[in-house]
């Protein structure tokens, strides 16, 4: 694990790790729209040009470019990508991205004086993606708890990934989108706001996706009567989880994520209970969530916001 520093808008973390059948995985910390950002790189050894200056490209690359569900924590998908890029060969590379406000830490999920904002997600982006203009000053919390902020987030993402495409081998690549959840809605409105990434796209691969919301009568009166009154509920959801999480032993918990939650995988586990028991992160997922049940069409093919 390597510390750097990032130019002056706080410390990125970097890990490298070889692993086998050639593949290189890489975790980098970003500063995208003013948001510390966990991102995931994963290429082929002979595709990697860190390893090589001189390298150059002789064939055609697709990059897959993976935008998660909410929660958006990537390195949960780690995995998942590296055996994707292994199947598909030396022509294939992955990017990954949490969303922002979504991972561990204070820097990642904002300061309280950051969450002291209220979280009225109805409002629109000011300036989008902009840093900070003070070094301390508050971060825009629209980034994070809006849907048109996560989808800008993802933009500057993109374009920034190309942009150094560009420079290390004078080509863009090809783009393959992969996406879960309302990670799929997220990326028709990139597709819909940028033609000119459109333009490289060649598939667009949505797993259990959520373009819509229109659950069974019962189901849907529920959770549109806590979406809408989320400035109430969000608190006691944050509140309630917090005593659960202190009163029960980490065991007990991972227990309960495994048989109850599905979720087989120690390390997914471990990066879920990290993040469920920081209330700031909690509050993150959840006012996002109730924007998504409140402003996601009922119907499909409606052009989204």
């Amino acid at each position: 694990m390597i510390d750097e520093s990032d130019g002056g808008s706080g410390d990125r973390t970097y890990e490298e790790s070889i692993i086998g059948d050639g593949l290189v995985v890489n975790s980098d910390r970003k500063h995208i729209c003013g948001w510390p950002t966990d991102t995931v790189t994963i290429d082929h050894v002979e595709e990697d040009v860190s390893l090589d200056k001189n390298a150059a490209r002789t064939d055609a690359r697709t990059l897959i470019l993976f935008v998660p569900g909410n929660p958006g924590v990537v390195h949960w998908y780690t995995n998942l990508l590296t055996e994707i890029v292994k199947q598909l060969g030396k022509r294939f590379a992955a990017r990954g991205i949490s969303y922002a406000g979504h991972g561990v830490g204070e820097d990642v999920v904002g300061t309280k004086h950051d969450h002291s904002q209220s979280f009225d997600a109805d409002d629109q982006l000011g300036n989008k993606c902009e840093e900070p203009k003070v070094k301390g000053s508050l971060r825009d919390m629209r980034v994070a708890w809006t849907m048109d902020g996560q989808i800008e987030h993802k933009i500057k993402w993109i374009d920034d990934l190309l942009e150094e495409e560009q420079q290390k081998y004078e080509s863009s690549p090809g783009i393959v989108f992969l996406s879960h959840s309302i990670g799929a809605h997220f990326v028709q409105c990139i597709l819909l706001r940028r033609p000119d990434i459109l333009a490289k796209t060649g598939h667009i691969i949505h797993l259990t996706p959520f373009v819509r919301f229109d659950p069974p009568p019962l189901k849907k009166i529920f959770l549109s009567s806590s979406a809408h009154s989320y400035k109430y509920a969000i608190p006691m959801i944050v509140n309630l989880v917090g005593v659960l999480s202190s009163s029960m032993s980490q065991n007990w918990i991972d227990a309960i994520l495994e048989k109850a939650g599905g979720i087989k995988c120690t390390n997914g586990r471990k990066i879920a209970l990290e993040i469920f028991s920081n209330p700031d992160m909690m509050r993150n997922h959840l006012v996002l969530g109730s924007q998504e049940v409140r402003d996601l069409p009922e119907h499909p093919n409606v052009r989204p916001k």
